[in-house]
């Protein structure tokens, strides 16, 4: 059958051009998912695809009723690129032609959450909020909360007062840990906490300095944490008298300044102050109560100004450049010390440490066991990746220990070079029950 617009070749130009211009009127296709009585508006006169080309659908105006009608195959997946895609029924068309917006969908009980990686047009609004209203967002909360864990969330700084914490004056915990919060934290956004205990501000935006005035509202708090924040300089807090626990984990501290911190020496026994970018050990001698001192991942040469603490009972230095132990005098308390991943070549310096339980050299250079018989208390002895060459010392250093539990050595030149180097640290050290990461077979 020939194509009605095939043109005969007796025309003339003048005949060829009226003949052109004459449409044939197409039966409208039948649209998925496009009920009777309602029809597609392109608004383009161009085609589907906004291009005037000949491989195109066209859209035309039909001169008997003005309707809009598609050419092409009639599915809805082939209407794409220029057109508008609006969608009509006369019972959803507004007087001036307007098509009404659909209305959000509404969720009864359910909580706003705004997670990392959630888009603004996906908030859930609470059953009588409209799109907009800054609403309370902890109304399903009792006055008499006392744990509020506000985790990864996307609040930032001045969110904080319209969660309106002021009313729960009961609250023990609070934890606005991975959010966006930038300093200053709004004063009055944490006024009248004053049975608050702990504070979790873990991985923010705060800094260079968090100021007294942010958190002066929760002045008996004992566990604040500031850690992986942008903090420059350890946080002066003379309000804050009864912080026992201070978390500064991974911000950009260089240095600690004289007299910074001195606000918490009548009540600070924890102290964290590793991943920064601390190269000595001052201006901490006022905090004599410290009894954990953590200091690992920082780039420290000397342990030195260590005296005062002769209530410490765990002193972390793993990750830095330490070459020799030395200073550790005065730490008569001391019951663990981590000094993995230094530059150490000798165990020394531990005469006065004898209450010692744990003693960590790994991953140093040290040649062998020594200066250690005399820690009656030791339970757990990590060595492994040194330089010590043989075991020949364990009869004389690690026999003597009773209360030995658990010996690494695996990484040794000791430990590779010798098939039954685990059979002989077995029947040498009796009362260990663990040998690197394997537990001793009790026969």
């Amino acid at each position: 059958m020939s194509d009605p617009t095939d043109e005969p070749n007796h025309l003339t130009d003048e005949e060829r051009l009226n003949r052109k211009s004459e449409v044939p009127t197409l039966n409208a296709p039948v649209v998925e998912g496009v009920e009777s009585g309602h029809f597609i508006d392109t608004g383009d006169e161009k085609g589907v695809n906004g291009m005037g080309n000949a491989s195109s659908p066209k859209m035309k105006n039909n001169a008997n009723d003005k309707k809009e009608i598609v050419e092409g195959l009639g599915q809805a997946k082939e209407l794409q690129g220029g057109m508008k895609n609006a969608i009509r029924t006369e019972e959803g068309q507004e007087a001036d032609g307007k098509v009404k917006p659909k209305p959000r969908a509404r969720l009864g009980d359910a909580e706003i959450v705004y997670l990392s990686d959630s888009d603004p047009e996906d908030e859930v609004y609470h059953d009588g909020e409209e799109e907009g209203e800054e609403g309370d967002w902890l109304k399903g909360y009792g006055d008499d909360t006392e744990d509020l864990q506000l985790q990864h969330l996307r609040l930032k700084t001045p969110t904080l007062l319209s969660l309106n914490l002021g009313r729960f004056k009961h609250l023990k915990r609070l934890c606005l840990r991975q959010n966006e919060l930038i300093s200053p934290l709004p004063p009055q956004a944490l006024d009248g906490l004053e049975e608050l205990e702990e504070i979790d501000l873990y991985d923010n935006r705060l800094g260079p300095v968090v100021e007294d005035e942010e958190l002066k509202g929760c002045k008996n708090v004992t566990s604040l944490d500031l850690s992986f924040n942008n903090i420059r300089h350890p946080p002066t807090l003379p309000s804050m008298k009864q912080v026992n626990t201070l978390y500064l984990v991974q911000n950009k501290i260089s240095h600690v300044e004289e007299g910074c911190l001195d606000w918490a020496a009548g009540s600070l026994k924890s102290l964290e102050l590793g991943g920064n970018r601390i190269r000595a050990i001052e201006n901490l001698d006022q905090l004599v109560l410290l009894e954990e001192l953590w200091l690992g991942k920082n780039k420290i040469r000397i342990l030195e100004n260590l005296t005062t603490f002769t209530n410490l009972r765990i002193l972390s230095l793993q990750s830095n450049r330490i070459t020799k132990i030395q200073g550790l005098e005065n730490l008569i308390s001391l019951e663990e010390l981590y000094l993995s991943h230094n530059g150490i070549k000798k165990i020394e310096g531990l005469e006065k440490n004898v209450k010692l339980t744990t003693l960590d050299i790994g991953n140093n250079m040290v040649e062998e066991i020594e200066g250690i018989s005399h820690l009656v208390q030791l339970e757990e002895f990590w060595a492994s990746n040194n330089q010590i060459q043989n075991l020949s010392a364990l009869e004389t250093q690690l026999s003597p220990l009773p209360n030995l539990t658990t010996v690494y050595l695996e990484g040794n030149p000791c430990q590779s070079n010798d098939v039954n180097y685990r059979r002989k640290v077995i029947l040498a050290l009796p009362q260990v029950q663990q040998v690197d990461a394997t537990y001793v077979k009790v026969m």
